[in-house]
């Protein structure tokens, strides 16, 4: 039997499809120089070049997956986005508003100089931004009738000018910004690792290197003690002054009972402890303070977990971290947050967003006893509620073509748009009301992903045809239109916010990352700064310009 592969991929939509994405990620995995191109662009290259040599693009798969990659966009960005608004949001706001507009401002201008077919400019803002949202509206706004289509022109073209200018202009959209945010500083005579000091100094914080630590030296050990004769007629309030020891004592075995220790509960001769600490904790109970081990089955009978809680309670948002004695009170060790997807340092005046996910480790019961304060315990969901991912989509495309008539002009969202604000809703009321819509963290991933790579891998396929005649005739030029596109919005975001907003350096640096959704940059200014701080603005700005980057695609298909 004979297997001619190139035959089969054209007849096999579902095995081209696939074949793409894998060898994308293979590509996706080589580094030149330290840098990796990364899934995104490895997945695009593929797809170019099989759509260069005749390979047709997979029906379905552009609009499937930009459905499922929108909308999961936006359930992520949903628990924190309104209160990003009421508390920190509105430098952040400003920053990836002013950002947004520079850069499709500067699009329309190199577009009128260059005298780019319809549909380039918007795939140039895109690829310069490496803006997947920017792209997904635009050739939405084709699909979804939004779009003012030049007479003459098919919507085919349309799409195929976008996928073009996208694939031309994302490679340096991508590297070209590694490269340059991590030069920018120095070209400036910028001190960024002081300036991060400076920032966390301003913020009552530590550098941003006590989370690496934390996860090491704060892992929890449970083990009993026998009081010595100095703790005899103390208070437990008492001894924790005297050891300044940040664990809890869990419970005390006085004779044949088990108690139960409060701040007053006075020790007696005899007694022992379980306690929960750090292991330099139990380092200097044995050590510096020559406490005797002793060995209890029954005072050690405890189940250790880890788990991810997400902050949704209205009564602690907007406080410190230290406020709420995690350790003190509940026994419970946090290894490690993130917000928006990005880790940030732990620590205890860092203010608590919503939809914060803290990673934290202690005795089981405690954990759910935390859990009951912060929010819920996310871990613990294992299902997937597709009842209402499905549905949730299905109502973002309703909102998509709901049009508003004002006068002779026709208003409305478009697909991306509703699927973006349908997402961000439900992302909302799920933090509010954690008893629907379950979405696992590796399941969101897992549905992002997927879309995203199913969408890039239709967009490549459909440039890979046309990418050698329009690298002949608008190639250059375009290319050079993308680096100002790319590198431009830094230096004017970085103007905009030190004149204007006032902002910390290493925080702006950090938000100007997340204004043009670039997480490697990010990674690139965290290294430049020796310090996880950068982050905090990456995740203020982020949320807001992928719905702002969304729309703004939509918006050059308008015009």
């Amino acid at each position: 039997m004979e297997l001619d592969l190139v035959d089969l991929a054209h007849k096999n939509v579902t095995l081209l499809l696939f074949l793409v994405i894998g060898i994308g990620y293979l590509i996706g995995n080589f580094k030149i120089g330290g840098i990796s191109a990364g899934n995104t662009t490895g997945v695009l290259l593929a797809g170019m070049l099989f759509g260069h040599f005749g390979f047709p693009d997979v029906p379905g798969a552009a609009t499937f997956g930009f459905s499922l990659f929108i909308f999961s966009v936006g359930l992520q960005a949903g628990p924190r986005f309104f209160s990003a608004l009421l508390q920190d949001g509105p430098k952040y706001i400003a920053l990836a508003v002013f950002v947004a507009s520079f850069s499709v401002a500067l699009a329309l201008v190199c577009s009128k100089f260059l005298n780019l077919d319809y549909g380039m400019t918007a795939g140039m803002l895109a690829g310069s931004l490496t803006s997947t949202p920017t792209l997904a509206g635009a050739q939405d706004a084709i699909v979804s009738g939004l779009a003012n289509l030049p007479e003459g022109m098919s919507a085919e073209t349309a799409v195929n000018n976008i996928s073009v200018a996208y694939a031309i202009t994302y490679i340096f959209g991508t590297v070209g910004m590694i490269v340059f945010i991590r030069y920018f500083p120095q070209l400036i005579r910028l001190d960024l690792p002081q300036s991060a000091k400076d920032l966390a100094k301003e913020k009552g914080m530590a550098t941003g290197n006590s989370k690496k630590r934390s996860r090491k030296d704060q892992i929890p050990i449970i083990r009993a003690y026998q009081a010595k004769s100095s703790a005899v007629g103390k208070t437990i309030s008492q001894l924790k002054q005297d050891t300044h020891m940040s664990g809890k004592i869990l419970q005390i075995r006085r004779g044949k009972k088990l108690l139960e220790p409060t701040p007053d509960f006075i020790i007696e001769e005899g007694d022992s402890a379980a306690i929960i600490a750090s292991l330099e904790d139990h380092q200097k109970l044995q050590t510096d303070r020559k406490n005797r081990e002793v060995l209890d089955a029954e005072l050690l009978d405890y189940d250790i977990k880890t788990y991810e809680l997400v902050a949704i309670n209205p009564a602690i948002i907007g406080k410190p971290f230290g406020q709420l004695e995690i350790t003190e009170r509940f026994g419970c060790f946090v290894s490690g947050i993130s917000r928006a997807a990005i880790d940030l340092p732990y620590d205890d005046n860092l203010l608590v967003n919503k939809g914060d996910r803290l990673h934290v480790t202690g005795e089981e019961d405690r954990i759910h006893l935390l859990a009951d304060q912060i929010g819920h315990i996310d871990t613990e969901v294992e299902e997937t509620d597709l009842m209402t991912f499905s549905f949730g989509i299905v109502l973002g495309i309703v909102f998509g073509v709901v049009m508003i008539k004002v006068g002779n002009l026709s208003v409305g969202l478009g697909g991306a748009g509703g699927l973006l604000l349908a997402g961000i809703l439900i992302g909302y009321l799920r933090s509010v009301h954690p008893t629907f819509g379950r979405l696992p963290a590796a399941a969101r991933y897992l549905l992002m992903e997927l879309g995203l790579m199913m969408f890039m891998a239709s967009v490549g396929l459909k440039a890979g045809g046309g990418i050698v005649e329009a690298l002949s005739s608008v190639g250059p030029s375009l290319f050079l239109c993308g680096v100002a596109l790319t590198l431009s919005p830094v230096i004017a975001a970085y103007l905009f916010g030190r004149k204007v907003l006032k902002m910390n350096p290493a925080l702006l640096l950090g938000s100007i990352t997340g204004a043009m959704t670039s997480t490697p940059s990010l990674n690139v200014v965290n290294e430049a700064a020796k310090s996880q701080l950068p982050g905090l603005g990456y995740a203020g700005t982020y949320t807001f310009a992928n719905v702002l980057l969304t729309f703004a695609g939509t918006f050059l298909m308008t015009l």
